[in-house]
């Protein structure tokens, strides 16, 4: 089988254009995880909406409230900085506390009401691949979304590599994407998330051409698509394959057993099992006696 039937050799350098949100649990997530993805929107003429979900506070230990608070609007002015650089204009911080994301009704109807109100038809979240609880939160988040409303949800990487059906070119951005992502002082002290991501983009490189330095990676699933095959949103694998050959056989026996089901019944109805009810009895008592007498 192709191997381009699993990922992309191609990548592309056109976005579908349209308003867009992105749904960061922290701040810093917007830039790590499609930066790239903004800053092409950005060129297109779209309008890019980014909310930043929690106040990114548990990234640490602080000694006081003070020093908390201190450090969410440290938080809050690098993603501005940041966002600066992108070009796409003021984030939104709606102030989460960090650790405490969950895809909860509320949220969802606040969220849907937002996309609505600015007409948008892509929002790029976390993918459901992703193992951190804020990260899988929001993943959840525009999952609930994409039932609720005819939209794209397009999933971005962060902490695990996601299997992609989609890659950006992202080599006339890489230099801007490494000074937005430099703004994160704060996280850059802790880890080294720099090198990380930028190896992350190189290396989604790897099936593309030479002239490709580096490209994001992304899983885009749209409301009609996930309505119809909910499996998709695992994206394109060998294990996909699997599971779609399981769902179908799970269907198929499914539909055997109704099958048999309702023959059964009819037969248990019928005017000969009701005749011969008393020859099966006689035929049970003699098979008891049969195994008596053997014992």
């Amino acid at each position: 089988m192709m191997e381009s039937l699993f990922i992309p050799y191609q990548a592309t350098q056109i976005l579908p254009s349209g308003t867009v949100l992105v749904l960061a649990p922290h701040p810093d997530d917007e830039v790590f995880g499609c930066g790239g993805a903004i800053m092409q929107h950005v060129a297109q003429g779209d309008k890019v909406w980014v909310i930043i979900l929690t106040d990114g506070s548990a990234a640490t230990q602080h000694v006081d409230e003070t020093a908390k608070l201190h450090y969410i609007q440290t938080r809050q002015t690098e993603s501005r900085a940041a966002a600066n650089i992108l070009g796409y204009g003021e984030p939104l911080f709606w102030g989460i506390p960090d650790r405490y994301l969950q895809c909860e009704p509320t949220l969802v109807k606040k969220l849907q009401l937002f996309i609505e109100t600015h007409h948008i038809q892509r929002v790029y979240a976390p993918s459901l691949a992703e193992i951190h609880p804020d990260h899988y939160a929001c993943a959840q988040l525009a999952l609930a979304l994409l039932k609720q409303v005819a939209l794209t949800y397009v999933m971005y990487e962060i902490g695990v590599p996601l299997q992609p059906n989609c890659l950006l070119d992202i080599t006339p951005y890489l230099l801007r994407k490494q000074q937005a992502t430099n703004c994160f002082s704060s996280q850059l002290s802790i880890q080294d998330y720099g090198r990380h991501l930028q190896g992350l983009n190189v290396y989604r490189s790897y099936t593309l051409p030479a002239t490709v330095i580096a490209a994001e990676g992304y899983y885009a699933l749209s409301t009609a698509r996930w309505r119809e095959n909910t499996l998709s949103q695992f994206g394109g694998s060998r294990q996909t394959e699997q599971m779609l050959q399981m769902a179908q056989q799970l269907i198929e026996q499914t539909k055997y057993i109704e099958e048999l089901t309702v023959e059964l019944q009819s037969l248990y109805h019928s005017t000969s099992w009701r005749i011969t009810s008393p020859l099966r009895g006689i035929k049970r008592f003699w098979h008891t006696v049969k195994q008596l007498l053997l014992h």
